[in-house]
């Protein structure tokens, strides 16, 4: 039987660039996420209110709209991979994330635009998290499969999980909830580096 620790990720050179990089795009995936889904309803509510009109009743609408459009990214992405390729469609999600993001809090106030907006957001900030899912896998051999997907996706939460606690000092420093999500959408810019460090594994057996 062969024996396997959490250290023979990082004992193979392949395997240990696959591992490492993985791990800067989940943290992408993470922090971006945090950074700028917590503050849509706050921000369409506030829109709403210097409109007159009900901001609770416009947050809650903004929150349905973004996890709408994030159900669909959730399902689209695995058939845009399967269909152009897991590189390909991963970086097309982090770039259109960090566009969407100046989108929503910057170049429009208009709520219905807003709501619109959210949605499209939503399909690409949140769906994005499927690309786990589908090219985690191909990545690891079976024997550290399991292992290389769980440090893949769960270590950035031991980083990004100091974002709530110093959630009032941010919105402080940056000047509101735009400037916040705004600063935090360009780690964007490192997922979109590091996912062609990856190999591509659309066809592609999972390595034994």
């Amino acid at each position: 039987m062969t024996r396997f620790t959490i250290a023979d990720l990082f004992a193979d050179p392949k395997i240990r660039k696959y591992s490492i990089v993985a791990f800067l795009m989940s943290l992408t995936t993470t922090v971006a996420w945090w950074g700028i889904s917590t503050w849509v309803p706050p921000f369409v509510a506030s829109a709403a209110g210097k409109a007159g009109l009900p901001a609770q009743t416009w947050a809650a609408y903004a929150g349905m709209s973004y996890n709408l459009g994030a159900i669909v990214g959730y399902i689209g992405l695995g058939f845009l991979a399967d269909q152009f390729g897991r590189k390909p469609v991963v970086m097309i999600f982090f770039a259109a994330s960090m566009v969407l993001t100046f989108a929503l809090y910057m170049w429009t106030t208009d709520l219905h635009l807003l709501l619109l907006i959210a949605a499209v957001n939503g399909f690409f900030t949140l769906g994005q998290y499927s690309w786990m899912s589908v090219w985690l896998p191909e990545l690891f051999p079976t024997r550290m499969r399991a292992t290389g997907m769980a440090f893949a996706f769960n270590a950035p939460r031991f980083i990004a999980f100091l974002g709530p606690l110093f959630a009032g000092m941010l919105i402080a420093q940056f000047g509101g909830f735009s400037k916040t999500a705004v600063a935090f959408s360009f780690i964007y810019i490192l997922g979109f580096l590091m996912a062609p460090l990856l190999p591509e594994t659309k066809g592609k057996p999972l390595p034994a």
